[in-house]
């Protein structure tokens, strides 16, 4: 009997996935840091409400931005450093830091935990996990340093020299992760909307955090493979030889850049409350700047409240898509969306197969982006109508941006997030916290996988049902 219990305990420590493992992570460094902005060390006056501490642990966390307090005029140096370091775990995956500690204090990785890494990075092969782990925190360090730099040049000018590289560090680590969190008050940079090289940095971080790391070990790869040739440097045939996943990348990422700048300059080119009263190469400015932001950084040189609602539903769409996957940033990904695109094409076409740019698409890999895109759509669409219900006050365009800016962990509100209530702050954290795990982890992290392996062998008769 004793090896029987014994052995049924280790089964059931088993029965936790990789999947789930990345996922409680995400939980664990939530509720530490939401003890610790709750600690009375950590804020400049009166503690605020529990929920209000945790949900900016979650917002910085799930790197998204919203925030119910002004962080500059509630928490003090220590708590603003606990605000950035869960901004940079939440960036780069506490699994990062965990490796970095293991590679640090020379520990050798059990193969259980090279799995967890495989599951969280979305690799197949485990030997390329040592480098794409030190790729990350090499890419990081590097953009970080050089962004803190150009932020402290950019806020030299208001402050003393050891504010300005405390908010340079501290900026260059929002922006790079794609947080949108700021101690510069409760405006985000609509007070810097004329200042080009704060508006630069911002793009520049967004862009590279919501590249991907994948992409740029394959670039750095492939740039590293056509130098030792002998033959003269191409960078044709460094593009050309891509991955498809990177070459989908680099498609849709200027794509949703140049069409978001386009589409909003021409929404916003007449409204004096925003971009109006600007000269035309600062309306193109700006415009850039928020079609950029989308991509679920949080930055804002206009006013999202003053925003037209056609404007607001092209920023939700925007901000669902979000980022590349591997990347810094949220949303359902560039590369799913692409997907999914590429799925109706051919559906319209009369093809069963996913074809793009010469290669066939795996169909276990069309049904996870349909998945994703559908489990996405199906949140926000419950966190409107849960919303409108507990927010009453509140317009409908104003709750969808809300909504679609926690799922794709953006940070962009229309002065809604102050004003929400118990309910709709629980629902909008659960929002971030789907949107930065992504809906399918969360589906997994609440089922129970099947231990019966045979089950997966029956296949039933065919039978065709009617659709449309």
């Amino acid at each position: 009997m004793i090896h029987t219990s014994v052995a049924t305990s280790h089964k059931k420590k088993q029965i936790m996935s990789p999947t789930k493992l990345v996922a409680l992570s995400f939980l664990a460094v939530i509720f530490v840091g939401s003890i610790l902005l709750t600690m009375p060390f950590a804020n400049k006056g009166a503690v605020k409400p529990y929920i209000d501490n945790l949900f900016v642990s979650v917002s910085a966390v799930c790197v998204t931005g919203l925030t119910p307090i002004t962080l500059i005029d509630t928490y003090n140096v220590f708590g603003q450093i606990v605000v950035m370091i869960l901004i940079q775990i939440g960036g780069l995956g506490f699994l990062t830091f965990l490796y970095l500690f293991y590679f640090m204090t020379r520990r050798q990785i059990s193969l259980a935990n090279k799995m967890v890494f495989q599951e969280a990075l979305n690799q197949d092969n485990l030997q390329r996990l040592p480098r794409i782990l030190k790729t990350i925190v090499i890419y990081t360090g590097v953009v970080e340093g050089i962004a803190a730099i150009l932020w402290g040049i950019a806020l030299a000018p208001q402050y003393n020299l050891p504010k300005t590289i405390y908010y340079g560090i501290w900026h260059a680590v929002s922006g790079f992760c794609n947080a949108g969190f700021d101690l510069l008050g409760s405006s985000s940079l609509i007070h810097y909307q004329n200042n080009f090289l704060i508006n630069f940095v911002a793009c520049a971080e967004i862009i590279l955090g919501g590249l991907g790391f994948l992409v740029v070990l394959d670039i750095l790869d492939k740039i590293k493979r056509e130098r030792s040739h002998d033959c003269r440097f191409s960078f044709k045939r460094v593009i050309h030889s891509l991955s498809l996943h990177s070459k989908l990348v680099l498609i849709m990422t200027p794509t949703l850049l140049i069409g978001g700048t386009i589409l909003f300059f021409i929404f916003e080119f007449n409204n004096p409350k925003t971009i109006g009263h600007m000269s035309l190469g600062w309306k193109l400015g700006a415009s850039f700047f928020q079609s950029t932001t989308t991509r679920t950084a949080g930055f804002a040189t206009v006013s999202m409240y003053d925003l037209r609602s056609v404007t607001k539903m092209l920023m939700c769409i925007l901000m669902f898509i979000g980022g590349s996957p591997a990347s810094t940033a949220g949303g359902i990904k560039t590369v799913t969306f692409a997907l999914v695109v590429l799925m109706l094409i051919a559906v319209y076409k009369g093809r069963e197969e996913v074809t793009v740019l010469g290669r066939r698409v795996k169909k276990r890999i069309v049904l996870r982006a349909f998945s994703v895109f559908a489990l996405g759509l199906t949140a926000c669409v419950l966190g409107v109508m849960i919303l409108s219900i507990s927010e009453p006050h509140l317009q409908l365009a104003n709750i969808m941006m809300e909504v679609f800016s926690a799922f794709g962990t953006v940070g962009l509100s229309a002065s809604v997030t102050p004003t929400l209530s118990v309910i709709g702050k629980i629902v909008i954290m659960i929002l971030m916290y789907t949107g930065r795990i992504g809906p399918v982890s969360l589906i997994l992290l609440f089922t129970r996988k099947s231990q019966n392996r045979a089950s997966k062998e029956i296949r039933y008769p065919d039978e065709d049902v009617i659709v449309g």
